[in-house]
Protein backbone atom coordinates (compact mmCIF):
# COMPACT_ATOMS: atom_id res chain seq x y z
CA UNK A 1 0.00 0.00 0.00
CA UNK A 2 2.79 2.53 0.74
CA UNK A 3 4.15 1.63 -2.94
CA UNK A 4 1.56 3.21 -3.97
CA UNK A 5 1.19 5.79 -2.27
CA UNK A 6 4.87 6.80 -3.57
CA UNK A 7 3.33 5.70 -7.11
CA UNK A 8 1.06 8.84 -6.71
CA UNK A 9 3.55 10.75 -5.34
CA UNK A 10 6.52 10.40 -7.73
CA UNK A 11 3.59 10.28 -10.59
CA UNK A 12 2.39 13.95 -9.31
CA UNK A 13 6.23 14.62 -9.86
CA UNK A 14 6.86 13.37 -13.00
CA UNK A 15 3.59 15.02 -14.83
CA UNK A 16 5.75 18.10 -15.17
CA UNK A 17 8.99 16.22 -16.21
CA UNK A 18 8.60 13.92 -18.87
CA UNK A 19 6.86 15.89 -21.75
CA UNK A 20 5.66 13.84 -24.38
CA UNK A 21 5.05 11.19 -22.02
CA UNK A 22 2.30 12.88 -19.77
CA UNK A 23 -0.07 10.35 -20.56
CA UNK A 24 1.54 7.30 -19.80
CA UNK A 25 2.55 8.88 -16.40
CA UNK A 26 -1.19 10.47 -15.84
CA UNK A 27 -2.03 6.55 -16.98
CA UNK A 28 -0.05 5.32 -14.24
CA UNK A 29 -1.20 7.77 -11.82
CA UNK A 30 -4.52 6.88 -12.14
CA UNK A 31 -4.10 2.90 -11.75
CA UNK A 32 -2.16 3.28 -8.94
CA UNK A 33 -5.01 5.78 -7.18
CA UNK A 34 -7.60 2.93 -8.19
CA UNK A 35 -5.07 -0.36 -6.97
CA UNK A 36 -4.98 2.26 -3.84
CA UNK A 37 -8.70 2.10 -2.79
CA UNK A 38 -9.10 -1.65 -3.48
CA UNK A 39 -5.95 -1.90 -1.73
CA UNK A 40 -7.18 0.05 1.13
CA UNK A 41 -10.99 -1.67 0.55
CA UNK A 42 -9.16 -4.53 1.14
CA UNK A 43 -8.07 -4.09 4.70
CA UNK A 44 -11.26 -4.81 6.36
CA UNK A 45 -13.37 -7.44 6.30
CA UNK A 46 -16.98 -7.13 4.51
CA UNK A 47 -19.23 -5.85 6.30
CA UNK A 48 -17.26 -3.19 7.24
CA UNK A 49 -15.51 -1.93 3.53
CA UNK A 50 -15.62 1.99 4.42
CA UNK A 51 -12.09 2.88 3.55
CA UNK A 52 -12.87 3.20 -0.20
CA UNK A 53 -14.43 6.46 -0.22
CA UNK A 54 -11.69 8.17 2.14
CA UNK A 55 -9.18 6.30 0.36
CA UNK A 56 -10.29 7.53 -3.37
CA UNK A 57 -10.61 11.18 -1.87
CA UNK A 58 -7.74 11.10 0.74
CA UNK A 59 -5.31 9.87 -2.95
CA UNK A 60 -7.06 12.57 -5.24
CA UNK A 61 -6.27 14.96 -2.41
CA UNK A 62 -2.45 13.65 -2.39
CA UNK A 63 -1.84 14.59 -5.86
CA UNK A 64 -2.15 18.26 -5.40
CA UNK A 65 0.49 18.75 -2.14
CA UNK A 66 2.86 16.07 -3.64
CA UNK A 67 3.02 17.85 -7.11
CA UNK A 68 3.94 21.32 -5.43
CA UNK A 69 6.43 20.07 -2.44
CA UNK A 70 8.27 17.63 -4.41
CA UNK A 71 8.60 20.77 -7.11
CA UNK A 72 9.62 23.06 -5.00
CA UNK A 73 11.90 20.87 -3.06
CA UNK A 74 13.62 19.79 -5.96
CA UNK A 75 14.39 23.51 -7.06
CA UNK A 76 15.47 24.01 -3.07
CA UNK A 77 17.88 20.94 -3.39
CA UNK A 78 18.43 21.32 -7.54
CA UNK A 79 17.94 24.90 -7.98
CA UNK A 80 19.60 27.99 -8.39
CA UNK A 81 18.45 31.43 -8.98
CA UNK A 82 19.14 33.58 -11.81
CA UNK A 83 18.43 37.40 -12.82
CA UNK A 84 17.14 37.51 -16.63
CA UNK A 85 15.15 39.92 -18.74
CA UNK A 86 12.49 39.10 -20.90
CA UNK A 87 13.25 39.19 -24.48
CA UNK A 88 9.60 37.82 -26.05
CA UNK A 89 5.99 36.92 -25.00
CA UNK A 90 4.24 34.01 -26.94
CA UNK A 91 0.97 33.53 -27.31
CA UNK A 92 -0.58 29.97 -27.49
CA UNK A 93 -4.41 30.14 -28.18
CA UNK A 94 -6.26 27.16 -26.58
CA UNK A 95 -8.63 25.07 -29.01
CA UNK A 96 -11.11 24.60 -26.14
CA UNK A 97 -10.02 26.86 -22.92
CA UNK A 98 -8.17 30.46 -22.40
CA UNK A 99 -5.21 31.85 -24.68
CA UNK A 100 -1.89 31.17 -22.35
CA UNK A 101 1.34 33.25 -22.67
CA UNK A 102 4.82 32.38 -22.03
CA UNK A 103 8.14 34.14 -22.49
CA UNK A 104 11.84 33.58 -23.37
CA UNK A 105 14.38 34.79 -21.09
CA UNK A 106 18.01 35.84 -21.34
CA UNK A 107 19.40 34.54 -17.78
CA UNK A 108 23.48 35.35 -18.33
CA UNK A 109 24.80 33.47 -20.92
CA UNK A 110 21.78 31.15 -21.82
CA UNK A 111 18.11 31.78 -22.67
CA UNK A 112 14.96 29.64 -21.79
CA UNK A 113 11.46 29.05 -22.26
CA UNK A 114 9.33 30.44 -19.34
CA UNK A 115 5.73 29.26 -18.34
CA UNK A 116 4.55 31.24 -15.37
CA UNK A 117 2.57 29.46 -13.10
CA UNK A 118 -1.48 30.45 -12.45
CA UNK A 119 -0.47 33.22 -9.59
CA UNK A 120 1.81 35.04 -11.98
CA UNK A 121 1.35 36.32 -15.69
CA UNK A 122 3.81 36.59 -18.90
CA UNK A 123 6.19 39.48 -18.36
CA UNK A 124 6.39 42.31 -20.92
CA UNK A 125 9.65 42.37 -22.81
CA UNK A 126 12.47 43.97 -21.33
CA UNK A 127 11.03 43.02 -17.99
CA UNK A 128 13.54 42.11 -15.55
CA UNK A 129 12.83 39.06 -13.14
CA UNK A 130 14.41 36.19 -11.01
CA UNK A 131 13.77 33.02 -12.20
CA UNK A 132 14.72 29.66 -9.83
CA UNK A 133 16.24 27.11 -12.75
CA UNK A 134 16.33 23.49 -12.08
CA UNK A 135 20.75 22.70 -13.15
CA UNK A 136 19.59 18.74 -14.10
CA UNK A 137 16.97 20.20 -16.72
CA UNK A 138 14.38 17.62 -14.86
CA UNK A 139 11.72 20.10 -13.95
CA UNK A 140 10.59 23.27 -15.21
CA UNK A 141 11.58 26.78 -13.64
CA UNK A 142 9.41 28.32 -10.92
CA UNK A 143 9.19 31.84 -9.38
CA UNK A 144 11.28 32.25 -6.15
CA UNK A 145 8.20 32.91 -4.06
CA UNK A 146 7.12 29.64 -5.09
CA UNK A 147 10.02 27.76 -3.85
CA UNK A 148 10.72 27.86 0.16
CA UNK A 149 9.85 25.50 3.09
CA UNK A 150 6.27 26.51 3.05
CA UNK A 151 6.23 24.53 -0.58
CA UNK A 152 8.44 22.07 0.37
CA UNK A 153 5.73 20.88 3.55
CA UNK A 154 3.53 20.61 1.01
CA UNK A 155 5.39 17.32 0.53
CA UNK A 156 5.54 15.75 4.04
CA UNK A 157 1.73 16.84 4.59
CA UNK A 158 0.67 14.69 1.35
CA UNK A 159 2.76 11.80 3.14
CA UNK A 160 1.46 11.89 6.78
CA UNK A 161 -1.96 12.72 5.54
CA UNK A 162 -1.53 8.95 3.59
CA UNK A 163 0.29 7.75 6.36
CA UNK A 164 -2.47 8.68 9.17
CA UNK A 165 -5.07 7.25 7.13
CA UNK A 166 -3.49 3.68 6.60
CA UNK A 167 -2.65 3.92 10.35
CA UNK A 168 -6.25 4.39 10.83
CA UNK A 169 -7.33 1.66 8.26
CA UNK A 170 -5.15 -0.71 9.87
CA UNK A 171 -5.29 -0.06 13.38
CA UNK A 172 -8.67 0.88 14.19
CA UNK A 173 -10.73 -2.13 16.01
CA UNK A 174 -13.08 -3.60 13.60
CA UNK A 175 -16.89 -3.27 15.77
CA UNK A 176 -18.82 -5.98 16.07
CA UNK A 177 -22.18 -6.36 14.51
CA UNK A 178 -25.04 -5.81 16.62
CA UNK A 179 -27.42 -8.36 17.36
CA UNK A 180 -30.52 -8.03 15.66
CA UNK A 181 -33.78 -7.40 18.11
CA UNK A 182 -37.32 -9.09 17.89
Amino acid sequence: MSLLVLGIIASSFLLMAVGKAFILVALAMVVCLIFYVLDAGSYRPRPSRWAGLPAMAIGIITIFPANVGSHSLWLTTFGETAHCRVISIQEHPGRRGPTTYSNELQCGDRQLHYSPTSSHSAQDPGTEMDVVIDRTGVAGNLEPDEVGLAQNLLLLLAVLMNGVFLFLVAWLPVRDPAPATK
